[in-house]
């Protein structure tokens, strides 16, 4: 018996099968495109959704986005900072004894991007910081070629004094005076704030933390560190990123030698170091009750 062309010559199974591979290419698409259009409303911008293969692409980027971000952890030797890591990346992957001494590289997909995150060992509140650990830190920027396009500056919640800012000052200082252009300070326990907006704790803690946000053109980001996985808030942060490589025309390029603030080995004699960690912030406690995104102070 000679076999049909058409669709109705197909037998039951065949015919079947046929449906439901239909059915699932269908499901993808309209999946996809919901993706798309939940990006475009959070970002204001028309998006560029990633397309599985063998898919044809029907959505148009956003005019800021970056396939690939690459992203340097800085601030003190306390729970922080690596946390921070760890939410962006969405998963456990820094620990503390991990990166207390030595540079950690971490890689993840997350929002449709490729995301680099190096955590870089913390810095002392009040001691010297040992040169090899500012070594090992400057170390950082060239772990995710060819160059970060942001630095993430962690700063937990509480009082910041002249000995914060002073610290913060000479350990970013050690990247050069540019790195100021590719930082964006993170803030982490702000549900010590309680009632009190992001805002009005800035103005709160006075010159020096007003000083920090300054040098850094008052980018900063609130952020939750006890949502894993699929979180808004990273998008958000990652939109930030992309905002601020746009503002400054790319990533964050090492300075060349006698323009950086050379190492001091006089200012970290060697000797037995104890770790003390970031001094403890006041009311400060391991749980934030909401993530939020704010927007920079008007300048007065």
């Amino acid at each position: 018996m000679a076999l049909g062309t058409g669709a109705a010559s197909l037998s039951p199974p065949l015919q079947l099968g046929g449906h439901i591979g239909s059915l699932l290419r269908e499901l993808r698409r309209d999946t996809w495109s919901k993706r798309a259009a939940a990006l475009r409303q959070v970002s204001g911008h028309a998006g560029d959704a990633a397309v599985p293969d063998g898919e044809t692409r029907t959505v148009t980027s956003a005019p800021n986005f970056l396939p690939e971000v690459r992203l340097v952890m800085l601030g003190w030797r306390w729970p922080g900072k690596s946390l921070t890591g760890n939410t962006i990346i969405g998963r456990e992957e820094f620990r503390l004894e991990r990166a207390a001494e030595f540079c950690v590289t971490r890689q993840s997909e997350v929002q449709g991007r490729q995301v680099t995150v190096v955590d870089t060992p913390g810095w002392f509140s009040v001691q010297d910081t040992p040169l090899e650990y500012k070594q090992e830190l400057v170390r950082g920027a060239s772990l995710c070629p060819p160059g970060p396009h942001a630095f993430l500056l962690v700063v937990p919640v509480g009082m910041f004094t002249d000995v914060d800012r002073a610290r913060i000052e000479e350990h970013v200082g050690l990247f050069g005076e540019r790195v100021w252009k590719h930082t964006i300070v993170v803030f982490n326990w702000a549900d010590v704030l309680a009632k009190i907006s992001i805002e009005r704790y800035i103005r709160r803690e006075g010159k020096e933390l007003q000083w920090v946000l300054e040098k850094c053109q008052r980018r900063y980001f609130v952020i939750n560190n006890c949502i894993f996985g699929e979180n808004p808030q990273v998008e958000h942060l990652l939109e930030r990123v992309e905002k601020m490589v746009a503002e400054e025309g790319g990533y964050y390029i090492p300075e060349v030698e006698g323009e950086k603030k050379p190492l001091d080995e006089n200012q970290n004699p060697a000797r037995d170091v104890r770790e003390l960690g970031a001094r403890p912030k006041q009311n400060s406690r391991p749980g934030l009750t909401q993530a939020m995104e704010v927007e920079t102070l008007p300048t007065q």
